[in-house]
């Protein structure tokens, strides 16, 4: 005997979500919103970052001079380096330096928006 009212198999079809079947998970309630939230940006193509909804272009800047600092610091010392600054223009450096000149100034080879 139906009980009347709206159930899963009344609702009008297709899915809110654009890339397909969905499935019940278990999080956190503290984090259930900020879970969902992430969901359907990442559903919708934007890209997502550790909560940043920016293009992406600045964060990965920032993350290269990040890695440098960290190398930089990193750095032992011995009777070759000791009185030497850190260089970054030794040829080993060169694919990150290309990478970072490319991500500032042709961002969209790279599937990023150009500010």
């Amino acid at each position: 005997m139906s009980k009347g009212g709206a159930t899963s198999t009344t609702w009008p079809s297709g899915s809110s979500w654009s890339s397909g079947d969905t499935k019940v998970i278990r999080v956190p309630v503290a984090i259930a919103d900020e879970v969902l939230a992430w969901a359907r940006l990442r559903d919708s193509g934007k890209a997502v970052l550790h909560g940043n909804t920016d293009d992406g272009q600045e964060i990965i800047v920032k993350a290269i001079a990040a890695y440098i600092e960290l190398r930089r610091c990193s750095r032992h010392a011995n009777q070759h380096t000791r009185d030497k600054e850190f260089d970054i223009s030794a040829r080993t450096w060169d694919e990150l330096r290309r990478f970072k000149a490319m991500v500032q100034r042709e961002p969209q080879k790279l599937g990023l928006k150009n500010k």
